[in-house]
This record gives structure tokens, sequence and C-alpha cells, in this order.
């Protein structure tokens, strides 16, 4: 099967400069510019099926309009009590979540090294991300850095916010 050249064709918001290396596949990527500005390494179907249509801008884009023309969202947008902060903390953020499949929180499978992970973010740093052979020893690690770093602004927040 002969190769098509693409050099200077756009597709949505990617214009083709020059054939980059082939996939591990086989098929033929292109370095491609975005309207934006950015570079990006396209693969030959999905520009030409209208898979990839930007280097990611083009997402962005549609989410802030998104956000910007919901409603609800807008009648919200300022106000503090949406995400109530304690020392730089999202209180919020240390509760559980639906989408937690783990049963804990913080503690994942990750399918590409096969292991679980443990993290957790604390005012805005990432103070444990490591991983594990075994379920139970990142729980135990996750349960360890909650009681170092969480435990004592959950309990000034309840003791702050009852008053």
């Amino acid at each position: 099967m002969r190769l098509k050249d693409l050099t200077g064709e756009t597709f949505s918001r990617l214009t083709v400069i020059e054939r980059a290396e082939s996939a591990p596949n086989g098929n033929a990527r292109w370095l491609c510019q975005c309207s934006c500005g950015r570079k990006v390494v396209v693969d030959s179907y999905r520009l030409r099926k209208g898979i990839t249509k930007s280097c990611g801008c083009l997402r962005a884009d549609v989410s802030r309009k998104n956000i910007f023309e919901n409603p609800k969202t807008r009648q919200n947008m300022g106000r503090s009590d949406n995400l109530p902060l304690y020392q730089g903390t999202s209180v919020d953020r240390l509760k559980p979540n639906s989408r937690n499949r783990s049963g804990v929180i913080g503690v994942s499978f990750d399918r590409c090294s096969q292991k679980w992970v443990a993290r957790l973010m604390y005012r805005g740093h990432l103070v444990l991300n490591q991983q594990f052979a075994d379920m139970d020893d990142a729980i135990l690690a996750r349960r360890q850095a909650e009681e170092r770093y969480v435990k004592p602004v959950l309990a000034e927040y309840a003791k702050t916010s009852a008053e």
C-alpha cells in the first residue's frame, strides 16, 4: 500500500508539516502544527478520520465555553463556600469520592506497572506518590500519610467550624 503524502494538508486545527517516525504498529505519523502554535505528532489514521483535531486546545476551548454557558455554573462562580479551604487545603477533596473503585481514597491500581499506587495531595503538593506490589501496603502508606497531614487539618477545621 502506498503512503499518501499529507504535507501541507489541514485537518481541523492541524496542518501537516512533515512525516515523522512510523508508529510501532506501522502506521505513518505526521508532525503537525496546531492553529494555536503548538506542534504535535499524530497518527495518519487519526488525522484522516478526524479523531485527532488539535493538540488538545480544542477540548480546552470547548470545555471553557461549556462552563461559561452553563447557567448553574455561572450562578455559583466566585462563591467562596463552593470550595471551602482551611489553611490552604480543600476540605471537600479529603472526603470520599463516588468514583473511587479501590475502596480507599488515594489508592488505585496502575494497569501499566501492574502495581498499587498510593497518593496524597496536601496544600497543592504531592506528599505521597508511591507504588506497591500489595494493595495492603499501599493502603497502609496512605493511612500513615493521612495521619501525618490530613488528620490535624480536619480536627482543627471541625473545631473552628463548630465555633
